[in-house]
């Protein structure tokens, strides 16, 4: 939500940004999302059309500019586009995804549409001309929320005089329970082009199996009729801080039952201290992009002064980044991205080495190419596995080989890491069994998980071997070694202690010998 307007401050915000962009040489600069099958988007006001947006973003909601009230107050036929014209032309023309945010929703509309005003074959004139008027205005829309808040905010009344009681012309509960929801769908998918994605969008849904199973419930009934092509859920600072990782997790698999991709629309942390801001990102917003079935996700406002909480800023008024800020572009400069550990530059390998790398962001299997040049135009390996290490089969001895790896997951794929080499000698690892990675070896699931602060971790070594257990944070840094060193055949048990780290996911790697996995595990404070 704006707080400031006019012409005059716009130019005078832009001339400050643009002074500060030279005078604060820390503020860092990459659209985050850039390249990815996921975005990551922002709300917009048309008073503050920041000019560092697509320097972050790429994807734009208006915030409170397309709500029926902010187009139409007293007059059944007089629209004000001029806020919503310029938001929406900024987003086509700089070719990121627009959403229309919203048709209908109990909390704001014009005041001709309160109870008493119009009569109900009025005000149905009146929805069917604001439906259709918006689709045809702004047909290159890529999403549009067609309810806002369906659950929490009909249009009924509720009791208060500030909100329109609307609800029975659109068809009241009727016989599904939820007729009205059910005629805006109709009324926008006659209005919009089949390239625009119909939306139900909701809050208190990510933290609640009884609103996500009320949810569902309508979501169903639209998607009988073929008219939802995706679900919102609201992620504000009250949904999501303090709600529980595994509940999170929960229901957005119970939303994903439906086969409708999801969007997180509204996304903010709200916190004064610096520190509990990050925690929180580094806690919640790997859940939320990570999710298989989530889409994009859209953060509620960025720049101090311009949000609707008043710590939800990731840009101070001064255009210094938060440590939020700092961590989410951390992020996606990590995200399926991966670093070689070994061999590189080395020589006298051997000739069935075992290539080993990093854990990556979001990555769940890993391509690896292995050629006898650096442009791999020779490539004598070409696979993919879901750990982080390879035993290759016997290369020729003596001779100079080249290896990167790609981390992908099932909607996305990263870029190659840098490019290793080696030199082969002239021995061949011996192998028990002449079997690439030898039964026996394995790594068991911490417990318990989450935790807070300590968790056991449980492998087994099949015959002597030179073992190493270390824990990696989200970026793929090394963060602990539990074990480094040779072991006898056996059980073991490795006890992690996370109290000087922060909350959040991390992965814990075995190596021992040719064998290696990788787990997930979630320390929560």
């Amino acid at each position: 939500m704006s707080f400031k307007s006019g012409k005059f401050y716009l130019f005078i915000s832009s001339f400050i940004f643009l002074l500060s962009a030279f005078l604060l040489p820390s503020m860092s600069f990459a659209q985050l999302a850039a390249g990815r099958s996921k975005f990551l988007g922002n709300i917009m006001d048309a008073y503050n059309i920041p000019s560092d947006f697509p320097l972050f973003w790429n994807q734009v909601t208006p915030e409170n500019a397309g709500k029926w009230g902010s187009v139409q107050g007293t007059d059944t036929s007089s629209f004000n586009w001029s806020q919503l014209d310029a938001i929406y032309n900024y987003a086509i023309s700089h070719n990121f995804p627009f959403k229309y945010h919203n048709l209908i929703w109990g909390a704001q509309q014009p005041n001709f549409m309160m109870k008493g005003v119009l009569d109900s074959a009025q005000q149905y004139r009146a929805i069917q001309a604001w439906i259709d008027s918006c689709g045809h205005r702004y047909p290159k829309s890529a999403l549009c929320d067609v309810v806002n808040e369906p659950i929490h905010t009909p249009p009924d009344g509720g009791g208060s005089p500030a909100r329109a009681d609307y609800i029975q012309a659109l068809g009241g509960a009727g016989k599904t329970g939820w007729d009205w929801v059910i005629k805006a769908f109709e009324l926008a998918k006659a209005a919009f082009p089949p390239t625009t994605k119909l939306l139900l969008n909701e809050y208190g849904v990510i933290n609640s199996s009884s609103t996500t199973a009320e949810y569902i419930k309508i979501i169903d009934l639209l998607k009988e009729r073929g008219l939802i092509d995706g679900i919102g859920v609201q992620a504000h600072t009250f949904s999501v801080v303090g709600t529980p990782v595994s509940v999170m997790e929960a229901n957005l698999d119970s939303l994903a039952t439906t086969g409708l991709p999801i969007y997180i629309s509204e996304l903010d942390i709200n916190e004064q201290s610096d520190a509990a801001q990050l925690q929180e990102y580094q806690t919640i917003f790997p859940v939320l992009y990570q999710f298989p079935d989530v889409k994009g996700v859209t953060l509620w406002g960025y720049q101090q002064n311009y949000t609707w909480i008043p710590y939800t800023y990731l840009i101070t008024d001064r255009n210094a980044e938060r440590p939020a800020m700092q961590w989410l572009v951390q992020y996606f400069q990590n995200y399926l991205v991966t670093t070689l550990d070994s061999p590189v530059d080395s020589t006298g390998v051997s000739r069935n080495p075992l290539l080993t790398w990093a854990p990556s962001i979001a990555a769940t299997v890993y391509r690896v190419q292995v050629g006898t040049d650096s442009t791999f135009s020779d490539i004598v390996t070409d696979t993919t596995v879901s750990d982080t290490s390879l035993r290759l089969s016997p290369l020729t001895a003596d001779s100079k080989y080249y290896w990167h790896v790609l981390a992908m997951n099932t909607t996305d794929t990263g870029t190659y890491s840098d490019t290793g080499s080696f030199t082969t000698g002239s021995t061949i690892t011996a192998i028990e069994d002449g079997r690439v990675i030898p039964s026996g070896f394995s790594l068991s699931q911490n417990y318990p998980n989450p935790f807070n602060p300590t968790t056991q971790i449980g492998y087994s070594i099949a015959r002597r071997s030179f073992v190493s257990l270390d824990v990696y944070n989200v970026l793929g840094e090394k963060v602990a070694t539990l074990f480094s060193g040779e072991e006898q055949p056996g059980n073991y048990t490795a006890t992690f202690n996370g109290n000087d780290l922060p909350s959040g996911v991390y992965f814990y790697r075995l190596t021992a010998g040719s064998f290696s996995a990788v787990k997930k595990f979630m320390l929560i404070k």
